[in-house]
């Protein structure tokens, strides 16, 4: 789902398709871009610490559950209630992070391009009111605003195409053992705060890694149970919020990032009810290759991610000086 913007192009379209007066729409446009430095911080440092999902996918995790002894005899093959409330919505969580750092680099280019063409329209309602002075002093912060833009847009660029193709087929990392997935818009797990509480050992076997000779072995249950919590980083707002409003300033890109408003999807195939163990096997190896590969390529992902952030401080900086002089 690689998707490049045409920079050139959407400088000629962007001067003439707001409805808004120029400063509502820098004021917009600066609020978005203040908001996405924040969360774009919040996104690397949640792939950052991604590595830390490697345990994850282990067999008790993300494959086909423990196995345990049984009193009467026999090896029960147990349902994996790790994956049922843990492993599966950290699985999502990191796809999360892949549709948000794409839609961010995308939505802050439009933003971008827009406050400076805002820009160029307000200064040119000051030249037309007489305001001299005030359109002298945006024109010498207008320039170095400029080339920050240029700077920041070819690398919002670069890492909006990296972060797409990242996980895809064509990737130069660990290629994602499925082909039926979605990156989305969506809240990140805090890895650090994930909790798993072990329950009572009275969960019934779906199968038998060593089937009992006792037929009664089957009547006593001694799998064990237990619930999962992941805390999540409200992410997922803020960066909705910030694509809206770069859709408002560019409605040809609706349709680029429509699909990432969604949330994450995705489909492991082989899962099926009724299936038995030994055919089950390869969607539980599925599974555990899954969470293996997102903690191997998170972190390059992060490194993506991270030529943005001086570039994105600076262009924020001379944003605020912009707007305080025409506040």
């Amino acid at each position: 789902m690689k998707k490049h913007i045409l920079f050139g192009a959407m400088l000629a379209v962007l001067p003439g398709i707001a409805s808004a007066t120029p400063l509502s729409q820098m004021q917009a446009d600066a609020a978005a871009i203040q908001q996405m430095g924040a969360t774009w911080s919040q996104i690397q440092s949640a792939s950052q610490n991604y590595a830390a999902l490697a345990p994850f996918a282990a067999q008790e995790w993300a494959g086909q559950g423990p196995t345990v002894v049984a009193p009467l005899g026999g090896v029960e093959q147990c349902h994996n209630t790790h994956w049922d409330t843990v492993t599966g919505g950290l699985v999502a969580g990191g796809m999360n992070i892949v549709g948000d750092a794409e839609a961010e680099s995308y939505a802050m280019q439009t933003l971008t391009v827009d406050f400076q063409a805002q820009l160029g329209n307000y200064m040119v309602q000051q030249d037309q009111a007489g305001n001299s002075a005030v359109v002298n002093r945006l024109a010498a912060l207008n320039g170095p605003l400029m080339q920050s833009m240029h700077t920041l847009s070819g690398l919002l660029d670069l890492a909006g195409n990296q972060v797409a193709a990242a996980l895809g087929p064509s990737t130069a990392l660990h290629p994602l053992p499925i082909t039926d997935w979605l990156p989305g818009i969506g809240n990140v797990p805090d890895l650090a705060q994930t909790q798993y509480v072990a329950g009572p050992n009275d969960g019934a076997p779906i199968g038998w890694a060593t089937v009992p000779l006792s037929a009664m072995a089957r009547l006593v249950d001694v799998c064990p149970t237990g619930t999962g919590s992941i805390p999540m980083l409200p992410v997922a707002a803020p960066v909705l919020q910030a694509t809206q409003q770069a859709v408002a300033d560019a409605p040809e890109l609706g349709p680029s990032l429509q699909p990432l408003e969604s949330g994450s999807s995705y489909t492991i195939p082989g899962g099926l009810a009724g299936g038995t163990l030994p055919v089950l096997g390869g969607y539980y190896q599925t599974r555990m290759s899954l969470v293996s590969a997102l903690a191997s390529d998170m972190r390059p992902l992060a490194g993506y991610m991270a030529p943005i952030d001086q570039p994105l401080s600076l262009y924020q900086q001379q944003v605020q000086q912009i707007m305080s002089e025409v506040n």
